[in-house]
């Protein structure tokens, strides 16, 4: 039975209800209107603000900027592409301590609000007011990533109402992890770095999870103002604001009171940090065939990983040998402007003084009509000082894999890429293909003519004639295709083109990869009268120590998403251009411009690895080159002016780029085993005798090992009848025999 109810005590509710009634009367009375005011306004301004604030679509697919990461041939990261240096953590791989820190600083409350602290705004107000500081900003971490992501830098009261109802939305949308893991990597911490995996490698040289608890502070610190607590610039500022982040962390909870003080005492020690700066020229064809294939957006945004085939040693190493020979040539070249202006030979002058010299002559000859003609003549600007600039590219010839690349003097200073951009006449570098035609058709190293004059007529006006001349200005009568090669003779090579068919050599340049610039079939393209580019001749050349394939060059092993997925993978590409069996006779001739020809001096000063190659130099020395190959590597240098103008005198091949492959390749090849070329099937060697061009007999005293293909070696024996030999010259048919030659019976290399 319930007990009735004390009168007393029924009276006192009564009267307790009456207050509390009475309360909220007088409340509404006063309050209500302007609250109901207050609500229909917020509901106002959120119907006008809610079209302009981002949809949940685009929220649901935020994609931040990643870099773009390019790593060398043993998967080394050598350089970067960013708009924003960025490198995307997976909250679960950042460290507990980096959130408390965060969290401890910019919003303690984090794990609890929906988005918005609105008692942190009076919180704010009373803090300043107490300390008389600036007020901090009150925003949640939720608001300042809206911030970053959808809302522009100004400060209004719109910006900021529309920054608390994205915030909202945010917090509908993702997890409480989700939110802080796309704050803490897309917020920014000074020197390009966004995100605090990227910024912890930039200031500190480690990734986020190695770092200490005073490294965390330092970049926690950062949030509030970052260029102004930088460590790397600002010691003393990020100091202070360190031990103030570890002040708050203590107070949060998250450390101790003696691990605070332990802290404090830390000293601030920043890495140093070495700046990527590998192949320039290389990293920006790499760009460019990115930009191209997958757009801009993919190249700074995506996050992609780009396995590359450089090779930073070998790169080290021409790029020293490019630019320390350059100086020499560069040298050259102004000494041959200084005695132009008729100045002493010893004056040295610098780059700048020529130009300004050449200036000069030309502003006192300019004073009247004649003496301006004479200027022209005299000071003409082929002869005008010029600075040299250089190409070199090296490709492994079992890959095709680009090892090095230099396109020029200075990446600084001009972008244009010499090594792949720039068609140049490739002189007589062009003549192994000339060669490489004859021996894929039957011809034999040993095959002779007759370096004598010609004359041959212009296709377009019969009654007009071209008379070519050597280089050397000399005829040296009857030689070998290897002894012609050697030293680069141009009678014998237009003569190889025309026997064989100058169309032939075409259609076999193509083969090769001369492939830029229109070929003509006429004489002088024997010489080397076409354009090409440097990557083109160098890749052609890997024919050779090929077997007689051309594997294409490139630059890319794989690229690779963000998320391990392949979007693209290069595989070895080859292309047949010669019989196995041709090739190795052109390695045999090639191998002999580098013992005894016009590279000689490769073998003579002490490069001994299996080598072949080729000098080229156009007539007017406005173009030298060197081409040449091991077993391993193939690589290419030219030499010239960017403005196609003569360099002058002795400016060759042989001078200017040669020195630049020789102290390459030495250093290159200093701990590489010395691999010889082998001898395929189909090739035959006959012992011939220099006199008659047969198979040497019993009776013949001085003779030549000679290289065939199958079905095209002399089958004919000497009888020994030595002084019936062709009317054509006083030479023997090798050019390296006379009459007069000891009777030794040996069998000699031709050259």
């Amino acid at each position: 039975m319930q007990e009735p109810y004390d009168d007393e005590e029924e009276s006192l509710g009564k009267k307790k209800r009456s207050r509390v009634m009475v309360f909220w009367l007088v409340f509404g009375l006063l309050f209500g209107p302007p609250l109901i005011l207050s609500g229909v306004a917020i509901l106002i301004v959120w119907d006008k603000l809610a079209p302009t604030l981002p949809s949940f679509e685009k929220l649901e697919t935020i994609e931040p900027r990643l870099i773009t990461k390019i790593y060398d041939k043993d998967s080394i990261l050598v350089h970067e592409f960013y708009i924003e240096k960025r490198i995307w953590t997976p909250i679960d791989s950042i460290p507990d301590m980096v959130k408390n820190a965060v969290i401890a600083t910019e919003d303690r409350k984090y794990w609890n609000h929906w988005g918005m602290n609105p008692l942190a705004i009076p919180s704010a107000v009373i803090e300043s007011f107490k300390t008389g500081n600036r007020m901090r900003g009150a925003s949640t971490i939720t608001q300042q990533l809206s911030k970053l992501l959808f809302l522009d830098p100004e400060r209004s009261i719109t910006r900021k109402i529309r920054e608390m109802m994205t915030a909202i939305r945010i917090e509908k949308t993702y997890t409480k992890e989700e939110i802080l893991e796309f704050y803490m990597n897309e917020v920014y911490l000074a020197g390009g770095n966004y995100g605090f995996q990227s910024a912890g490698q930039f200031y500190f040289g480690r990734p986020l999870d190695s770092l200490t608890i005073p490294e965390i502070a330092i970049l926690a610190g950062m949030l509030q103002r970052p260029e102004a607590y930088r460590p790397d610039r600002k010691p003393e500022a990020a100091l202070a604001r360190r031990n103030t982040v570890l002040f708050a962390m203590m107070d949060a909870g998250y450390i101790s009171r003696a691990d605070y003080d332990e802290y404090v005492k830390t000293p601030l020690r920043t890495t140093e940090r070495i700046e990527m700066s590998v192949a320039p020229y290389y990293m920006e064809d790499i760009r460019k065939y990115l930009e191209q294939k997958y757009g801009e957006n993919s190249l700074y945004s995506d996050g992609i990983s780009i396995y590359s085939t450089i090779d930073p040693g070998a790169q080290k190493i021409v790029e020293t040998a490019a630019l320390e020979h350059l100086v020499v040539v560069d040298k050259r070249l102004r000494q041959r402007a200084i005695q132009i202006l008729g100045l002493p030979k010893k004056y040295n002058m610098s780059a700048e003084a020529v130009l300004k010299s050449f200036d000069s002559v030309y502003a006192d000859f300019s004073k009247n009509y004649l003496a301006k003609d004479t200027a022209k003549k005299i000071y003409s600007e082929n002869n005008r000082y010029r600075p040299a600039q250089v190409g070199v590219i090296l490709i492994e010839n079992e890959t095709g894999a680009i090892r090095a690349m230099v396109g020029g003097k200075s990446f600084e200073e001009s972008k244009w890429n010499r090594a792949v951009q720039t068609l140049r006449q490739p002189g007589s570098s062009f003549k192994p293909f000339v060669y490489a035609t004859a021996m894929d058709n039957g011809a034999s190293p040993c095959d002779s003519l007759n370096d004598a004059p010609i004359t041959i007529p212009t296709p377009t006006d019969t009654s007009k004639y071209w008379r070519p001349g050597n280089f050397s200005k000399e005829f040296k009568g009857m030689m070998t295709y290897r002894k012609a090669l050697g030293l680069s003779q141009n009678l014998p090579a237009i003569q190889v083109g025309l026997k064989y068919g100058l169309q032939n050599v075409v259609e076999y340049a193509r083969k090769f990869g001369i492939k830029k610039a229109p070929l003509e079939a006429v004489p002088s393209l024997s010489l080397g009268s076409v354009g090409a580019t440097l990557m083109e001749m160098t890749s052609a050349y890997t024919v050779f120590p090929n077997g007689g394939n051309r594997v294409e060059p490139y630059y890319i092993e794989a690229i690779v998403g963000k998320s391990g997925e392949v979007i693209e993978k290069n595989y070895k590409v080859e292309h047949e251009v010669l019989k196995e069996s041709a090739a190795y006779l052109m390695v045999s001739m090639l191998q002999t411009v580098n013992t005894a020809g016009t590279a000689a001096r490769v073998w003579a000063n002490g490069f001994h690895h299996p080598s072949g190659g080729k000098t080229g130099t156009t007539n007017d020395y406005t173009d030298a080159w060197y081409i040449g190959f091991t077993k391993q590597y193939t690589m290419g240098v030219w030499i010239g002016t960017d403005d196609f103008v003569p360099m002058g005198s002795g400016h060759t091949g042989a001078e200017d780029a040669l020195p630049i492959w020789f102290n390459s390749m030495t250093q290159i090849h200093k701990n590489l085993p010395e691999l010889q070329f082998p001898v395929p099937n189909g090739v035959y060697t006959r012992k011939i005798c220099n006199y008659t061009g047969k198979i040497a007999g019993p009776y013949c005293n001085l003779s030549t090992g000679c290289l065939y293909t199958s079905g095209h070696a002399v089958t004919e024996e000497c009888d020994g009848n030595h002084f019936e030999q062709s009317k054509e010259s006083d030479a023997t048919l090798f050019g390296n025999a006379s009459s007069k030659a000891p009777k030794d019976g040996k069998t000699r290399q031709v050259f």
